[in-house]
């Protein structure tokens, strides 16, 4: 298996849109807010309202987890990259290694 990419975007498109989403957010934190000419050729929103996205995350037990305890089931952030070949995945917030995969016979004890 080669690396995947589960986004559908291309490697350097994912690193465009991170690279323009940092540019953005240290620009807000040095200025306050964007600017005016960016604010002018922005789309406007009507009626906007927090909602939830489905993003491609893994579910496991984790271990060695610096937030989570050991044995817990959870749901990682975004996933980016996975090779799972070579046993890593890349989410939102860290690298993870890889185990048994979900379809393994040898599953987690009861």
């Amino acid at each position: 298996m080669a690396i995947q990419f589960p986004g559908g975007e291309s490697p350097a498109e994912i690193v465009a849109h991170l690279r323009r989403l940092a540019d953005d957010i240290e620009l807000i934190v040095a200025n306050g807010a964007p600017s005016a000419a960016e604010m002018a050729a922005a789309p406007i929103i009507d009626f906007y309202q927090f909602g939830i996205r489905a993003t491609t995350g893994l579910a496991g037990v984790v271990s060695r987890h610096p937030l989570r305890s050991d044995g817990r089931l959870t749901m990682t952030s975004q996933l980016f990259a996975i090779d799972a070949d070579a046993g890593w995945a890349r989410t939102w917030s860290r690298f993870y290694a890889l185990g048994r995969p979900g379809d393994s016979a040898d599953r987690r004890p009861q």
